[in-house]
């Protein structure tokens, strides 16, 4: 109930339970929700309370400047934690999602904290990367932090791009609203209305990154090109492979000069055969044949 009176070194808990982190985050976690809580029943059913209890919740949830002094605090909290290698993920953007957006005019102490995790933690994935900026709004950075932002490498390069263009958005807006405008300068306007004129009107910086910007992607582009080629190729050599093995598997079909050499050979040995037979044979007629009888003699 009295969470925005709260320091920073009020929430360092230790974690003396099994939780692998260093301070307890749970607990700082279920403290907001109750606050938040708290904050929203009484906000939406004030009869039931006294003048008392409405000043106190005047004075406790209901009142703006306590939200933003909570959300400060939270954003001095995760800052701190963030240093923590067992901090998960997970719990870093419920705890930092866990306040309305109302509650932060300025963006720059969850920038910090998002900072300080992604030094934690540089085995971060592009996605968990994108996952984590998703929790900041570019729009809500002043230009210290955009300038930082700018030049940040372990910032998502999308993210790094919108910054860029909020910077060059809030540069706009300021030259609009500069006393050359109220003197008459009409030329000035608010937004920049197309893509080129935003490229003619930036800072070197901001043409220097996009221009990286358009050469990542343009060579992000050509891999994908690659990869689907070799992908391809493969693919053929995946279904020539296919083919030669199941004509592999299949059962030899007998050419005719196969079928044809075969027959030979059979009708050969068989001639062979019956010539060994017809050999072992003749001995015993020989023996059985009678000596020829002369039945014509001489004339002399």
């Amino acid at each position: 109930m009295q969470f925005e009176q709260a320091t920073l070194a009020d929430l360092l808990i230790p974690s003396y339970n099994k939780s692998e982190t260093l301070y307890d985050v749970d607990l700082v976690q279920r403290l907001l929700e109750h606050f938040l809580v708290q904050e929203l029943t009484e906000s939406s059913s004030p009869s039931n309370f006294s003048d008392k209890h409405m000043y106190e919740a005047t004075q406790r949830g209901t009142n703006p400047n306590a939200k933003m002094r909570v959300a400060r605090l939270v954003d001095s909290y995760l800052t701190e934690v963030s240093r923590d290698r067992n901090l998960s993920l997970t719990k870093f953007q419920v705890l930092a999602e866990a306040l309305p957006e109302s509650a932060r005019t300025c963006d720059d102490g969850l920038y910090r904290a998002i900072d300080s995790y992604l030094k934690a933690h540089p085995t971060l994935s592009e996605h968990e990367r994108k996952r984590l900026c998703r929790v900041m709004d570019c729009q809500k950075l002043s230009i210290d932090a955009c300038m930082h932002a700018a030049q940040n490498e372990r910032l998502p390069l999308r993210v790094v791009v919108q910054v860029l263009f909020s910077e060059q958005v809030k540069i706009s807006n300021a030259i609009a609203n500069s006393p050359m405008k109220e003197a008459g300068e009409s030329h000035y306007q608010p937004m920049i209305p197309n893509r080129k004129t935003l490229l003619e009107g930036t800072p070197q910086s901001f043409q220097e990154g996009w221009a990286a910007a358009k050469k990542d992607i343009n060579t992000l582009k050509f891999e994908l090109e690659s990869m689907k080629v070799k992908y391809l190729e493969l693919q053929n050599d995946m279904e020539n492979l296919q083919r030669q093995f199941e004509k592999m598997a299949k059962p030899k079909q007998a050419s005719p000069w196969t079928s044809g050499w075969k027959k030979l050979s059979k009708l050969t040995k068989m001639t062979t055969l019956e010539t060994q037979d017809i050999g072992s044979q003749i001995p015993n007629a020989e023996q059985t044949r009678k000596t020829p009888r002369r039945w014509r003699n001489s004339i002399s």
